[in-house]
C-alpha cells in the first residue's frame, strides 16, 4: 500500500473554491470512509482481492473533475497498488482504466517525471488487454503518445524519437487492415514531428509524406465526408507542407497549403449533415493556419489575402452570433422587459406562430414542439442557460475574430502597411477587452499594436501598449507557463524595442531584454530547432541595446552569436529566415565596426545584408525596399 494515504480528514482540510467547483463532499465522505474500513481488515477478509479498488477509483474520479488533483493523486495511487498486489483478469480494464486517470491527474499537476512509469505501465496492461480485445491496442497507442509528448515536453528529444520510431515498427508488424493503416498514419505522424524536432528534416518528410498518403487513400475513398478522416488529412497536408518548407522545397509546400483550403471548402459546399457554422469555423482556422504558413514561405501577398478571407469569414460568423443572442432575447425577454413593454406585443406574441419556427431555426432542430418553448417562457433558470449558451457562443466567435485581426496586422505590418495593421491590432485589442477571460488574446493583440506604434515613431503609445502586455503575460505565465512564456519573451522583445528612443527609460529596455533573453535561452534548450529563429532575433536587438550604453563587448557577443545560430536555418530555409539574418549582419556590422577598426570584417557582413534584402525586395517590394535604404547608408558608412 501507498505510504501517504488519503483520508476522510484531509477531505475536510482541503480548501473549498468559493465559487465552485467542487466535489461532492457528502459522497467524498462515504468513499473514503469505506476505504478507512478496509484498510483495519486483513486483506484475505476483504470481500475481493480488490475491493478498496472500486471505492478509491470512485473518489479519485469524483475529486479530479473539480481539480483536486493532489488529493485524487492520492487515490488512485493507492487503487493502482491494490491492483498491483492481485488484479483478476476481468478487472485488467477497471487497472487500465485507473492508471490512465493517475497519468492525466500527474500531467495536471505537471509532475511529468511521475507521469511517465505510469504511462508505460498503462501501455503493458494495454497490451495484455489487447490479447483479447484488439481495440486495446488503439489505447496502448495512445498512452505512448503521451509519454512522447511529455518527452518534448521535458527537452528530451532523442528518447521521444526513439520512441516514436519503436511505435511505427511496431504497428507495421500488425495484421493489415483500417486500423492498422490509420494507426501507422498516426504514428509516422508523430515520429515526423519528432525527426523535425532533432533537426533531421529530410527523413521528416519521407515521414510526413507516407502519413499524408494514407489519410488520403481513405478521403479519397469514402463516397460521403468523414470528419475525422478529413481532418486528418488537412492535418497531414499542414505537417507534410512544413516538412517540405523545411527543407527548401517550396512549391512542394506551397501546392499542399493550397490543396489543404481547397479540401476544406470543399467540405464547406457539400451536402451533408456537418453543423454550417461548425465547418464555417473549421474553414476559418484553417485559412489562418494556412496564411501563417504562406507568410513563412514568403507568399506575403498570398498570406493577407487568406487573413483577409478569414477575418471577413469570422466576421461574419461573429455577426452571426450576436444575432442569434438578440433573437432569444426577442422571443424570451426577461420580467424587466416585459413589465417595461405595457400594453405592447413583446415575446411570443411578435411572431404569427407563436415563436415556433424562429425557435427551431435558432437551436437548429425542426423537431422542437410548443413544450419546448413554455419550458423556457416559465422556467427562468433554463431561459437563463440557454442565453448563457448563447453568449458563450458570441463570446467564442468574437474571439476568433480577434485571433484573424491580429495575425492580419501582423501580415500588414510586414509589408509596411503601417495605419491599415494599426487598424487591425486596435480592433482585435477592442474586442478582447469586451470579454473576461480573454488576456491571452488582448496581450497579443496588444503587442501586435506596439510593434506598429513603434514603427509609426509613436513611441509612448507603443510603450504603454506593451507594458499592458507584458502585465498580462506575466500573470498568466504564473499561472501557466508551459503555454504563455514563449509569449512572454516576445513581449518582453518588443518592450526592449519599443522604448529604446525614449532616454527615461533605458534601465527598463535593459531589463526588459536581459529577461526576454532568459527566457528564450530556456526554451530554445528544451527546442532548438523551433526557437533558433526566436533567440537569434532577441540576441541581435540586445547588442543594440547594449551598444547604444556603450557596453560594446557584450554588444559584439550578443550579434555575432545571433549572426551564427541564424546561417544554419537560414541556409536550410531562406523564405523563413532570411530577413532574420539580414537584421542580425546589418546589427554585427554596426557593432563590430563601433567595438574596433575591424572595418573588412564589418563591412562584409554588410554586403551580405544588402545582398540578401536586395533578393527580398525583388520579390516583395512592400515588405523590404524601406530596409534597404538604412542597410545600405550603413554600408557606404563603411566605406
Amino acid at each position: 500500500m501507498a505510504l501517504d494515504r488519503i483520508t476522510s480528514e484531509m477531505l475536510l482540510q482541503h480548501p473549498v473554491a468559493p465559487d465552485g467547483p467542487n466535489p461532492d463532499l457528502r459522497y467524498a465522505q462515504v468513499l473514503a470512509k469505506q476505504v478507512e474500513a478496509l484498510r483495519e481488515q486483513p486483506r484475505e477478509t476483504w470481500p475481493s482481492p480488490d475491493a478498496p479498488a472500486g471505492p478509491l477509483r470512485s473518489l479519485g474520479a469524483e475529486l479530479k473533475h473539480p481539480g483536486w488533483y493532489d488529493l485524487a493523486r492520492l487515490a488512485y495511487l493507492e487503487a493502482i497498488d491494490v491492483y498491483r498486489e492481485d488484479v483478476a483478469t476481468d478487472h485488467l480494464d477497471d487497472y487500465r482504466h485507473t492508471l490512465w486517470s493517475l497519468g492525466r491527474v500527474l500531467v495536471e499537476l505537471r509532475r511529468y517525471e511521475d507521469a511517465l512509469p505510469i504511462l508505460q505501465e498503462e501501455r503493458l496492461v494495454s497490451l495484455r488487454l489487447a490479447v483479447v480485445d484488439g481495440s486495446a491496442l488503439d489505447l496502448a497507442d495512445d498512452a505512448r503518445t503521451t509519454s512522447i509528448e511529455i518527452l518534448v515536453r521535458l527537452g528530451r528529444h532523442g528518447e521521444a524519437l526513439d520512441s516514436a520510431a519503436e511505435a511505427v515498427r511496431e504497428i507495421r508488424q500488425q495484421s493489415a487492415g483500417r486500423r492498422k493503416d490509420h494507426a501507422l498514419a498516426y504514428a509516422l505522424g508523430r515520429f515526423a514531428d519528432r525527426l523535425a524536432g532533432a533537426g533531421r528534416f529530410d527523413e521528416a518528410v519521407d515521414a510526413a509524406a507516407e502519413a499524408e498518403k494514407i489519410w488520403r487513400r481513405y478521403n479519397d475513398a469514402d463516397d460521403e465526408p468523414d470528419w475525422n478522416i478529413n481532418t486528418q488529412h488537412g492535418k497531414a497536408l499542414e505537417r507534410l507542407s512544413e516538412a517540405f518548407a523545411q527543407v527548401g522545397r517550396y512549391e512542394e509546400a506551397y501546392a499542399a497549403l493550397v490543396e489543404r483550403v481547397e479540401m476544406r471548402k470543399r467540405l464547406v459546399d457539400a451536402d451533408d449533415d456537418f453543423n454550417e457554422e461548425f465547418v464555417s469555423r473549421g474553414l476559418a482556422i484553417t485559412l489562418n493556419n494556412v496564411a501563417l504558413d504562406l507568410g513563412r514561405l514568403g507568399r506575403h501577398h498570398e498570406a493577407r489575402a487568406t487573413f483577409e478571407e478569414a477575418v471577413s469569414l469570422d466576421r461574419a460568423l461573429a455577426a452571426r452570433a450576436l444575432d442569434r443572442q438578440h433573437r432569444f432575447e426577442r422571443l424570451f425577454p426577461d420580467e424587466e422587459d416585459f413589465l417595461d413593454a405595457g400594453d405592447e406585443p413583446i415575446g411570443r406574441e411578435l411572431f404569427d406562430d407563436g415563436g415556433l419556427s424562429e425557435v427551431n431555426d435558432l437551436f437548429d432542430d425542426e423537431e422542437l414542439d410548443e413544450e419546448f418553448i413554455e419550458t423556457i417562457e416559465f422556467d427562468d433558470q433554463i431561459r437563463d442557460d440557454h442565453l448563457t449558451d448563447f453568449r458563450t457562443k458570441v463570446r467564442e466567435a468574437d474571439l476568433h475574430l480577434c485571433v484573424s485581426l491580429y495575425n492580419l496586422g501582423s501580415c500588414l505590418h510586414g509589408l509596411n502597411r503601417l495605419e491599415e495593421a494599426l487598424a487591425a491590432d486596435s480592433e482585435a485589442a477592442e474586442i478582447a477587452r469586451r470579454h473576461q477571460g480573454a488576456d491571452s488574446q488582448l496581450a497579443l493583440a496588444l503587442n501586435n499594436r506596439a510593434c506598429v506604434l513603434a514603427d509609426l515613431g509613436r513611441h509612448e503609445e507603443a510603450l504603454e501598449a506593451v507594458l499592458g502586455a507584458v502585465n498580462l503575460l506575466i500573470t498568466l505565465a504564473a499561472t501557466d507557463p508551459e503555454a504563455h512564456e514563449r509569449t512572454l519573451a516576445l513581449a518582453l522583445h518588443t518592450l526592449s524595442v519599443s522604448a529604446s528612443g525614449l532616454n527615461p527609460h533605458e534601465e527598463v529596455v535593459l531589463t526588459a531584454s536581459l529577461q526576454c533573453l532568459a527566457l528564450y535561452r530556456r526554451l530554445y534548450r528544451r527546442d532548438p530547432h523551433r526557437l533558433a529563429g526566436d533567440l537569434a532575433c532577441a540576441l541581435a536587438d540586445h547588442g543594440l541595446v547594449r551598444s547604444r550604453r556603450g557596453e560594446h563587448a557584450e554588444a559584439l557577443a550578443a550579434t555575432a552569436e545571433s549572426v551564427e545560430m541564424y546561417r544554419r536555418p537560414a541556409t536550410r530555409h531562406p523564405a523563413r529566415y532570411n530577413s532574420g539574418h539580414a537584421h542580425a549582419l546589418l546589427t554585427f556590422a554596426e557593432v563590430r565596426t563601433a567595438v574596433s577598426e575591424a572595418q573588412a570584417e564589418g563591412r562584409a557582413a554588410a554586403e551580405e545584408a544588402v545582398a540578401l534584402l536586395q533578393s527580398l525586395a525583388a520579390t516583395v517590394p512592400e515588405a523590404y525596399e524601406h530596409r534597404l535604404s538604412p542597410a545600405r547608408s550603413v554600408l557606404r558608412r563603411l566605406d
